[in-house]
């Protein structure tokens, strides 16, 4: 029976669904940039859901009343963008860690090189996962305001049963079942049988490579569709979270920001100590790579920045051929910002909210061990955080609906995360330098 409570949902999902147009338009007729985009769903969200409260009150507790069947609907776009998500984290991991397996095989010559540089990378995102931890301890963090509370009697996997989970008896039974740790394992076998392959058979091996280079173009494109849906996703769970009667979101979704901007800041502070260490003058390193750092941040592409980051390093005094190569992996490998502060972070956000032990060394160990896979597999593409996060949370086996809530002021994180992982380049082009011997100048 059709009634006037059902006319206002009518009117009010109406009024959303010219939201949702608006921001279409805006991204495709206007041509507004993504991040403003996003931008402008968090506040519409936010204030759509304050309407629709101040109309109709909070939604009774038996999920009666407009607000209820409101929010009842607009979840079909909130809670649909986070499935979406789920959707293509199993082609996403499997690509990434055979491409990063594959990535690691070339000629001998430059291997000792690639090596420290590889090394430096890996262990200052170690270094950042560690001091994020700290962080997220000292400040208190939660994220209890932002995604439902759901407590879970599962705990995470000791690390010798992590490892025993890796290695699938059925996987099929395993993917049915949302498991994403059978499907890393297969796709390091592949990965070996490719480096195998390729000293006994290197046309079979080129063959091999270009299929995968064709899989990852079309994987990487859908993930690109996912990301593009963004807005529509963060307008229906920010209007979901405050018609609930979450105001605190808000202010919560600022702490957390600050939050990461410490991590962030502490991490750079690392860094100086580390070329302090290495006979470098920070204040030095900080002049020199002043233009490296700043076009990082405004620009948020590591990539673009390769030529400020090269001539950055080169000013140090490390050869053109280091720069170029701790320049290039520092794109796609460690990402100190998008992995290890982000990523550590928000999974312990999200076990906190699970009511997992996440101080526990049960916690914590598999969890680095992951980021720091993650940085080298799926670092350095559109979207890089968020891949890796989904990664990550994915092998700890937490929920991801807090990546999309963080999508929402990822813009603003991510210029600070971008110029992190641009220092952390220069600082592997300049440790591997001294280590070779290879500096110019220290003056």
């Amino acid at each position: 029976m059709f009634t006037f409570q059902n006319l206002q949902i009518i009117i009010a999902l109406v009024v959303f669904a010219l939201l949702i147009w608006a921001l279409a338009a805006l991204r495709r007729k206007l041509n507004a940039g993504f991040s403003a985009v996003v931008a402008i769903a968090l506040v519409a969200g936010i204030a759509y859901g304050i309407v629709v409260q101040a109309l109709f009150g909070v939604p009774l507790s038996d999920g009666s009343g407009v607000s209820a069947g409101i929010r009842e609907w607009v979840n079909l776009i909130g809670v649909g963008f986070i499935h979406v998500l789920q959707l293509v984290i199993v082609p996403l991991v499997t690509v990434s860690i055979i491409t990063a397996i594959t990535k690691t095989t070339g000629s001998a010559q430059g291997a000792r090189k690639t090596g420290k540089i590889i090394g430096v990378l890996l262990a200052t995102t170690v270094i950042s996962a560690v001091l994020s931890i700290i962080v997220t301890a000292v400040f208190g963090l939660s994220a209890d305001k932002l995604i439902e509370y759901s407590a879970s009697s599962r705990q995470p996997a000791s690390v010798s049963g992590a490892i025993l989970d890796l290695i699938p008896s059925n996987l099929f039974a395993a993917l049915a079942g949302g498991s994403v740790l059978p499907v890393v394992f297969i796709a390091a076998l592949i990965g070996m049988a490719y480096i195998s392959v390729k000293k006994i058979a290197p046309d079979s091996a080129l063959k091999f490579e270009s299929f995968l280079h064709t899989a990852y173009e079309f994987v990487m494109k859908v993930v690109e569709f996912v990301i593009d849906f963004t807005p529509y996703g963060v307008l229906a769970i920010m209007s979901s979270r405050i018609i609930a009667g979450n105001w605190q979101v808000v202010a919560q979704l600022g702490i957390i920001t600050g939050g990461i901007f410490a991590a962030l800041i502490l991490v750079f502070i690392s860094h100086l100590v580390i070329f302090a260490l290495f006979g470098l003058n920070p204040i030095r390193f900080v002049k020199t790579s002043s233009a490296a750092l700043l076009f990082a941040f405004s620009s948020r592409s590591s990539a673009a920045t390769m030529p400020l980051t090269i001539k950055a390093q080169t000013a140090l005094g490390v050869s053109e051929a280091n720069a170029n190569l701790a320049a290039s992996l520092g794109t796609c490998v460690g990402q100190n910002g998008c992995a290890g502060v982000f990523v550590t972070m928000l999974a312990i956000l999200v076990g906190l909210v699970q009511g997992w032990n996440v101080w526990s060394a049960a916690f914590l160990i598999p969890l680095v061990l992951y980021v720091v896979i993650g940085s080298i597999g799926t670092a350095g593409v559109g979207g890089g955080a968020t891949n890796v996060s989904l990664f990550v949370l994915s092998l700890m086996g937490l929920p991801i609906e807090l990546v999309a809530v963080l999508i929402a002021v990822d813009f603003i994180v991510d210029m600070g995360r971008t110029a992190l992982n641009v220092s952390d380049s220069i600082l592997a082009g300049y440790v591997a330098g001294k280590w070779e011997h290879e500096i110019v100048s220290s003056e």
